[in-house]
């Protein structure tokens, strides 16, 4: 027979203070989004560089670079080398945005979207993670818990 002294108390809330602990808690929005101009503008730069849309998207990856610490690569890669890698892959509108394993963790509950400025025109991520940016805008650092 074994002993059962180790076995620990595990507090399991009833429904009142379950939905109070809910509450409680931060709204995190999951995943990764495509907008409607990312996805066009993802098939538009396949189509041009002759890549086959359903085979290849945007791979994103975040590496440390910067004043702030880290900034986005972003450039088109074949899907299946993502699907080998364990990326996270995400679908809109038929264009694929895949995000790299590791990188994943800073963009959680971000935004893929596309801007045309007179002064620019690129893909962006609207990320609700980042605590604050360099100057010039390409690299950043995030909330820690």
């Amino acid at each position: 027979m074994s002993d059962c002294s180790n076995v620990q108390k595990v507090f399991v809330p009833v429904d009142k203070e379950k939905q109070a602990l809910i509450s409680d808690q931060p709204t995190i929005k999951s995943g990764f989004s495509i907008t409607d101009k990312a996805a066009e503008k993802i098939k538009y730069f396949c189509q041009q560089s002759g890549k086959n849309p359903d085979e290849f998207g945007l791979k994103v990856s975040v590496v440390k670079d910067g004043c702030s610490g880290n900034s986005y690569v972003m450039d088109l890669a074949p899907l299946a080398d993502s699907q080998a890698a364990g990326d996270k892959i995400f679908i809109h509108n038929g264009a694929l945005a895949m995000v790299e394993k590791l990188s994943y963790m800073f963009v959680i509950g971000s935004e893929l979207d596309y801007a045309e400025t007179l002064l620019m025109s690129g893909f962006q991520i609207v990320n609700p993670n980042v605590k604050k940016t360099c100057s010039c805008g390409s690299s950043f650092s995030v909330k820690t818990a």
